[in-house]
């Protein structure tokens, strides 16, 4: 801090309004900028939103027998990514349109709840690695030109009517195949062909 002291004390010189630098960050909450040749301990105003980072030029005003750090004007040249910072729970609110633009968008949270009432998503490509999905709905619409599953165990329950309607339809397992049905048809319109080393019939 060269010849600036840090002063918890709000002496009788304290500035009224000034622009400082920061040289000391004792906690989230306050700051040391350096002033007139000292450091001022300054209190975090909650409308400063953008976190005070080392060397930053921000603008102080002495309130209420405070000396408070108001806002964030220039950031060093070494600053990190600007930080917004509040210290409870933060709540935006617009009362029209609210639109997000950036080149990367990361979002990190413990929980999270999103209630949209109707959503429409575009995007080149998604990827996601979850550990239990579930999705609870009344209907559900896919269009798809190719579906690629695989899965070391599938079950699929249908109560009432399922129906795959296909230009060809290939089934095929390793072990073990069974149909059963109270009533069972299998027709068709040129071949049926039944091959086995064995067939039982009855």
């Amino acid at each position: 801090m060269n010849s600036a002291t840090a002063s918890h004390a709000l002496p009788v010189n304290s500035p009224q309004q000034a622009v400082g630098c920061v040289v000391d960050l004792p906690d989230d909450a306050s700051a040391i900028v350096e002033f007139a040749g000292r450091g001022w301990h300054c209190r975090r105003a909650a409308s400063c939103l953008i976190a005070p980072e080392y060397q930053d030029r921000v603008l102080i005003a002495t309130a209420g027998g405070q000396l408070w750090l108001l806002a964030v004007l220039e950031r060093a040249e070494s600053a990190q990514p600007a930080t917004l910072q509040v210290a409870g729970d933060l709540h935006i609110a617009a009362g029209g349109d609210l639109a997000l633009s950036s080149q990367t968008l990361n979002i990190t949270a413990r929980e999270g709840d999103c209630h949209i009432e109707d959503l429409k998503y575009s995007g080149d490509s998604v990827s996601a690695w979850l550990g239990v999905t579930r999705f609870v709905g009344r209907q559900c619409e896919s269009v798809w030109q190719t579906v690629t599953q695989i899965s070391h165990r599938l079950l699929r329950r249908t109560e009432t009517l399922e129906q795959v309607r296909a230009g060809q339809l290939d089934v095929q397992a390793n072990d073990y195949l069974r149909l059963h049905a109270q009533n069972n048809f299998i027709t068709a319109d040129a071949i049926t062909k039944v091959d086995s080393e064995q067939i039982h019939m009855g």
